[in-house]
């Protein structure tokens, strides 16, 4: 590995590292009921949504791979089915950040906010994301599949009390 290609890792790093929190805490901001439900969800266990999630890729990322090694208008129908499809696993790690964010800003004594857990926890994933090998090849693959299982629980079984209410 030549010194080029390390101080090109290196930038890729830390281009991520500025990029995923400002997408996941504006990713909160944008979907405020939506990421809230489904952290809601998260709080209660994240199996169902690990379950819903991996069915979820399986269902539409595997077809979708297909169709893009297919070409014509086969390749653009699958890049659309995989752009709807991070679009759902990057609401629900912003939802993941939430939850995580939540639970450590409940180990304080301090009244949490929205943005708070929002930003704390999208600090605390992007380094445990950032972390070579174990990062990258586990914590957010099994994030993403958990945060697309809670979306679509919380899209289809949507959690309303006064919190979503005062959240909006």
């Amino acid at each position: 590995m030549a010194i080029g290609d390390a101080i090109f890792m290196v930038g890729c790093l830390a281009g991520f590292m500025a990029a995923l929190p400002a997408l996941l805490i504006f990713l909160n901001l944008m979907f405020t009921k939506t990421t809230f439900s489904a952290a809601q969800r998260l709080h209660d266990g994240i199996k169902l949504p690990f379950v819903i999630g991996a069915v979820a890729v399986g269902v539409v990322g595997v077809p979708a791979s297909i169709l893009l090694s297919m070409g014509s208008i086969f390749q653009l129908i699958g890049t659309l089915m995989w752009l709807g499809l991070l679009t759902w696993s990057f609401t629900g790690l912003a939802s993941l950040a939430r939850m995580l964010g939540g639970r450590i800003g409940y180990l304080s004594d301090r009244e949490s906010s929205m943005m708070t857990e929002s930003i704390i926890g999208t600090i605390v994933l992007s380094f445990a994301i950032a972390f070579p090998l174990i990062g990258w090849l586990i914590i957010l693959p099994i994030g993403m599949v958990i945060g697309i299982g809670a979306t679509i629980i919380s899209r289809r079984q949507p959690v309303y009390d006064q919190a979503v209410a005062d959240a909006s």
